[in-house]
């Protein structure tokens, strides 16, 4: 539904959702889009622009649904009917509490309010947002909070900022504040020394079943040599061979001369490549291969893994990959080094 939303580049003025709210979905319980989008540009000449993002935000925040092409008001969330002041609908309450709770319960709350962009000004106590950090396809939900007066520009402040209102302060601390907090405090979840464990024995279980394919593939592949049974996983009894398997490049090969290092994922392609394997793929050069298996299709018939040879050659001068280090071996100077 997000993604949806955030196509639309115009979510409608405060006045323009006014209009809607009150003046056009109270005319009947269900109406035809169609009519109900004729009924607001009759009555309200610039709603046309926005009416279709208007009505995809309403949906959004569940204020009404929208079902084979008839609109419908979802009372238990907003009834016109019930609302004593509706020209302070907007700024007080259920309409940003919305449009706020929808961003969290989509998951979407620290990509439109990062960490990095959200700040509180010490001598008035303010919460704000620098606007330049705000990503360009929330834009349109930004501009509504400012419509609807959640959001406020103050340059006696600071400029290129959006202050939160002062009576939306408990609201946006509730909605906002705290749930990036937690996500900040839980985006690195700890694990115990058993999960860790348990975890390394699932990825070693996982690697050797990887190994265990390509050693069929190569099998498959150079069938007819005389010397098939040669090839074999050397990771079993020499762990720091800096690869996994020895092979043949080819038919005529007498010696193996294929070294192949396996890497298992699953739907995305990730991986960890030790100090010791980058050292024999760059010292093995073209005799290297890295062969990358994706575990969802290795039981699929006639599946390949994707093969590169002297990967080191590719990784590390190919700026497609992208390499991350994770540990860094440091050694203290020697006694007589200060």
């Amino acid at each position: 539904m997000l993604e949806e939303l955030l196509k639309y580049e115009r979510l409608g003025s405060k006045d323009e959702l006014m209009f809607l709210l009150f003046k056009a979905l109270p005319l009947s319980k269900s109406q035809k889009v169609k009519d109900l989008k004729q009924y607001c540009t009759s009555n309200h000449f610039s709603i046309g622009r926005s009416f279709d993002g208007i009505l995809k935000l309403l949906e959004f925040i569940s204020f009404i649904s929208v079902s084979n092409g008839i609109v419908s008001i979802n009372r238990e969330l907003f009834d016109p009917s019930r609302i004593e002041r509706p020209e302070t609908f907007l700024e007080n309450g259920d309409f940003i509490e919305g449009i706020l709770s929808s961003l969290k319960r989509e998951g979407a709350m620290a990509d439109f309010v990062s960490p990095d962009a959200l700040r509180l000004d010490a001598d008035s106590g303010l919460f704000y947002l620098k606007e330049s950090l705000i990503p360009l396809r929330f834009f349109a939900i930004r501009n509504v909070l400012i419509s609807v007066g959640l959001f406020e520009r103050n340059s006696t402040l600071r400029s290129n900022s959006l202050f939160v209102r002062v009576d939306a302060t408990d609201i946006f601390k509730a909605l906002v504040v705290d749930p990036l907090r937690e996500h900040s405090r839980t985006s690195k979840r700890k694990i115990t020394r058993f999960e860790l464990k348990t975890q390394l024995n699932r990825q070693e279980e996982l690697g050797e079943k990887a190994e265990i394919f390509v050693v069929g593939f190569e099998q498959q592949r150079l069938h007819g040599h005389p010397s098939i049974d040669e090839i074999r996983r050397v990771s079993e009894d020499h762990a720091n061979a800096g690869y996994d398997i020895e092979s043949f490049n080819d038919k005529q090969s007498v010696f193996t001369d294929r070294f192949i290092e396996v890497k298992s994922y699953s739907d995305n392609v990730v991986f960890h490549w030790s100090q010791n394997e980058i050292d024999t793929a760059k010292e093995l050069a073209q005799k290297y291969f890295l062969y990358l298996v994706d575990r969802n299709k290795m039981s699929q018939s006639g599946y390949a893994p994707r093969i590169f040879q002297n990967p080191y050659q590719k990784l590390f001068e190919n700026e497609f990959w992208v390499k991350e280090p994770e540990a860094w071996k440091v050694s203290g100077p020697r006694e007589n080094q200060t």
